[in-house]
């Protein structure tokens, strides 16, 4: 294979990148060996270590499923709020590879979704099964679901109130969007789509992203107030778990009206 060849493969298939990530994050686990723990998790329900690949409780996951607390904590709602009920129900999660589908997945219908501009909604990739869909122009029929899961998307949703608007349009009476966010203190936009571009209100934010590893911006931050600032879209937005952990993690419900 040519020098030419290897370089594209490489660039292509981000091998360097990948390593240069890998080794990385094993010296940080390493270095936080501390606060490794062993304890079952409230995901998968199995024994498991979890250490942390760097210095915050956002990264302590679980070995075996790759949960950390904001997933323990929509799990454990899940299975107290529905528990055998999860069998009769139509779910949908935004998120093709969350830890959550060893829960999700003894639904009557369990639709994984991913978001990539340019995809055409509800079309299905063959890799995995993984349907696309735009929060804010679903392809789903009205009153089509039971339950929406979520987990720190909808921060990265440029028009957040259509995003509520359409979670309570797809969803049946009494079905609700379980969510959760990075915590802050109010709710405020960081920044909009204009013509041409993104304009920033607040500096660029930018959060991890599995699949892009320049990340994903953030649009908003979403506070405590989120319920009266979004009073209108269609939703009864309140508190259904927490605060918990370091950073006050919350589980969010927004039931349909």
């Amino acid at each position: 294979m040519s020098v030419a060849k290897v370089a594209r493969f490489y660039k292509e298939y981000g091998l360097a990148r990948t390593v240069t990530k890998t080794a990385r994050e094993a010296w940080r686990a390493i270095s936080n060996l501390s606060k490794l723990k062993i304890r079952t998790c409230m995901v998968c329900e199995r024994r498991a270590v979890f250490f942390r690949t760097y210095d915050t409780q956002e990264a302590e996951c679980c070995v075996r499923c790759g949960a950390n607390l904001r997933y323990e904590m929509l799990a454990q709602w899940i299975r107290s709020e529905y528990g055998d009920r999860l069998k009769s129900m139509n779910v949908m999660e935004l998120d093709p590879s969350s830890p959550l589908q060893s829960v999700l997945r003894t639904s009557a219908l369990y639709i994984r979704t991913y978001y990539r501009p340019g995809v055409e909604g509800g079309s299905v990739r063959a890799i995995d099964g993984a349907q696309a869909e735009d929060i804010t122009h679903l392809t789903l029929g009205d009153a089509s679901l039971d339950l929406i899961v979520s987990s720190d998307v909808l921060e990265h949703v440029s028009d957040l109130h259509r995003a509520f608007e359409e979670s309570s349009r797809v969803l049946r009476p009494g079905g609700m969007h379980l969510f959760t966010v990075p915590v802050c203190p109010l709710t405020e936009r960081r920044a909009i789509l204009v013509e041409g571009g993104i304009q920033h209100l607040l500096p660029a934010e930018y959060h991890l992203d599995p699949l892009d590893p320049k990340g994903v911006l953030a649009f908003w931050n979403i506070g405590l107030d989120l319920p009266e600032v979004m009073a209108d879209a269609g939703l009864d937005i309140s508190i259904a778990m927490g605060p918990q952990g370091e950073s006050g993690r919350i589980v969010w419900k927004a039931a349909r009206i």
